[in-house]
């Protein structure tokens, strides 16, 4: 990483290592604007610059080898999410089109990534862009020499290059975001990304992969009312519970529905990274969670609550510093939790459906959004 990234950018460059977990006392020594970038999930580099005396965001870009359609592309969602819903533009690069290993069949970037990307600023006006990993004649990835990492020279990381220069001198201006907005570099990744989100067709709750093929993915934008009766009628449990509902969810005449078949296990992938992008794509206005058209319902009919209550239980016996009290090892993480409890510091999966799901539905009892 360091001898690529060197070579994108002429500027000095200190690295520093992030934390592979959220529940580390290295997580809570670190800068409040890339604790709450990894709130929801890591991406690969974050970039920042000091001016004035401070040490402030660029922007975040996450590398993605592998074969680029939907539900690929799609777990790489909630890292843009993160980094833009704070202010940090964010990139991913990801092959247009790419064989997989096996060489036996070739696959195309789908149109949701790069609508999601726009939604999001359209949303947070701060922005997000796909870029290209470029790939061979037979469709197989172009590294730089002696990397893991894309080809330099290819047009996609001559935009990286000129974006993150601009995102250099824009920092210089009070006004970051506004500033970046203004450059050429800016405009024309800008109109790129809208064109090629609206290729063959808008991605809609019908049809959420975009394109002109019918998607194999399941929405459903329902009455509230009827999906909070039908959750009633599971159970006494269901039934007590929905009596607990919050008003901002029953108020919201529609819900829309996808169909998870598991929350915390395997890391819950690919729909941690999926809920992100229905949300995004299809149910927010604003950037609040709670400046929504529709409740979004995560579906787990076949999940048992335990995936979410055992993840959490195994958390406060073995992980919470407040089990054990203070002690020299635990203190920095201690003192974060007296200040942001476990919200940033459970596992990733428990995050992202706590943050992003109004409802999450199991097949022996249901939870609310309390937030």
């Amino acid at each position: 990483m360091k001898t690529w990234f060197s070579s994108v950018v002429s500027a000095n460059v200190i690295y520093k290592k992030m934390p592979v977990r959220n529940d580390t006392n290295e997580y809570a020594d670190l800068p409040a604007y890339v604790s709450d970038i990894l709130y929801l999930d890591k991406p690969d580099l974050i970039i920042s610059m000091q001016h004035d005396g401070h040490e402030k965001p660029l922007l975040s870009i996450e590398f993605a080898s592998c074969t680029p359609q939907y539900q690929h592309a799609l777990q790489r969602f909630s890292r843009m999410l993160a980094s833009i819903s704070t202010g940090c533009p964010s990139v991913l690069i990801i092959p247009a089109i790419k064989r997989e290993n096996s060489g036996e069949r070739v696959y195309k970037r789908s149109a949701a990534i790069e609508y999601g990307a726009v939604r999001l600023m359209d949303i947070f006006k701060t922005s997000c862009f796909i870029l290209d990993w470029p790939t061979d004649e037979n469709f197989f990835l172009m590294n730089e020499q002696g990397t893991q990492y894309p080809a330099i020279k290819s047009e996609g990381i001559k935009s990286l290059e000129e974006f993150i220069s601009e995102c250099i001198n824009s920092r210089e201006d009070v006004n970051y975001i506004e500033s970046l907005s203004k450059k050429k570099v800016v405009n024309r990744l800008t109109d790129l990304i809208r064109t090629q989100a609206y290729r063959n067709g808008v991605p809609s709750i019908s049809n959420p992969a975009g394109g002109n093929k019918n998607s194999s993915v399941k929405l459903d934008l329902v009455n509230t009312k009827d999906i909070m009766q039908e959750i009633s009628e599971k159970s006494s449990l269901h039934k007590a519970l929905c009596d607990t509902a919050p008003t901002f969810i029953t108020d919201r005449e529609e819900s829309l529905v996808f169909y998870p078949t598991r929350i915390t296990a395997h890391a819950g992938d690919p729909y941690v990274g999926m809920i992100g992008y229905y949300d995004i794509a299809f149910t927010r206005f604003g950037k609040s969670t709670r400046e929504r058209y529709y409740n979004l319902i995560a579906y787990a009919e076949n999940v048992s609550i335990s995936e979410v209550t055992d993840v959490m239980s195994k958390y406060v016996d073995n992980i919470c510093p407040f089990k054990k009290g203070i002690n020299e090892r635990n203190s920095k993480i201690y003192n974060y939790h007296l200040k942001s409890g476990c919200k940033e510091t459970k596992s990733k999966p428990v995050r992202i459906y706590a943050e992003l799901a109004d409802i999450i539905i199991f097949k022996d009892g249901v939870l609310f959004n309390a937030g």
